[in-house]
């Protein structure tokens, strides 16, 4: 039987293909969620940062001999190998002072190349250094722009604090160091750039439309000192992602409810 030949451009772009998808398919199922004795995946453990899409050998998120993950320069925020849906999330932040020091965690991000406009961020700042009051939309510990901190936990600039972040299907609450600074019921988010009392947001999407699933992120904003430390996850459910991440937003935003 005569042997089909493929043109060679053709045959170079298949190549390529099968590299790529076998490259994502050999990344995803590398990583092998560690847990702790009471249940919690541990996301950084002060050297391990499997659990992380990064690469260490490009300098810009480094672990520092004290076992603390820090941007070292400008670069790419990181984000996790894994989707997760309904969870606690906890982890220890300090900035550094009279360095505009500012940072984030981003939750729920369906696309880590648009983290802004398809997931929510918790806010890390120096509020001070931005002249910004504790219960500001964009102060420390606000679910940025959608809920301002109700009370001031903040520790002194240099010090370490501790978040508790839970997403349980449409309730997002915020614990900055033992204190409850955020709660948000996110079915009340149904406008595009409105929050619920009516005024502006940011974000060309209703928020309460956005899947209730995807990848945690550390920002790097132009590396701005900020450390992190003792990261875990404990799931709340059984609620699997349904995503990837590479679906565009549109498709994947949730449909009002017909009447």
């Amino acid at each position: 039987m005569k042997k089909a030949i493929l043109p060679a451009s053709l045959a170079i772009l298949l190549i390529s293909s099968a590299t790529l998808f076998s490259g994502e398919a050999k990344s995803e199922a590398a990583y092998q969620p560690r847990l702790d004795s009471g249940g919690w995946e541990i996301l950084f453990d002060g050297k391990d940062l499997g659990a992380w899409d990064v690469d260490p050998q490009a300098g810009v998120w480094v672990v520092t001999d004290q076992g603390e993950l820090h941007p070292a320069k400008a670069g790419r925020s990181i984000f996790t190998k894994q989707r997760y849906s309904d969870y606690v999330l906890e982890l220890d932040f300090k900035m550094g002072a009279k360095a505009k020091a500012n940072s984030g965690v981003f939750i729920r991000t369906h696309d880590p190349r648009n983290e802004v406009n398809t997931g929510m961020e918790i806010q890390i700042l120096d509020d001070a250094e931005y002249g910004v009051t504790w219960d500001a939309m964009n102060a420390n510990g606000a679910l940025y722009d959608l809920v301002h901190p109700a009370v001031d936990a903040n520790k002194p600039i240099g010090e370490w604090n501790h978040f508790k972040i839970t997403a349980n299907d449409n309730l997002i609450t915020v614990e900055l160091n033992g204190k409850e600074i955020v709660k948000a019921d996110l079915n009340q988010w149904t406008t595009a750039k409105q929050n619920p009392d009516g005024k502006h947001n940011k974000f060309p999407n209703a928020i309460g439309a956005l899947p209730r699933e995807g990848f945690i992120g550390l920002q790097d904003y132009g590396a701005t000192p900020v450390w992190f430390k003792n990261v875990r996850l404990k799931s709340l459910s059984d609620r699997k992602p349904q995503f990837t991440g590479k679906e565009p937003i549109a498709d994947v935003l949730k449909k009002p409810a017909e009447k």
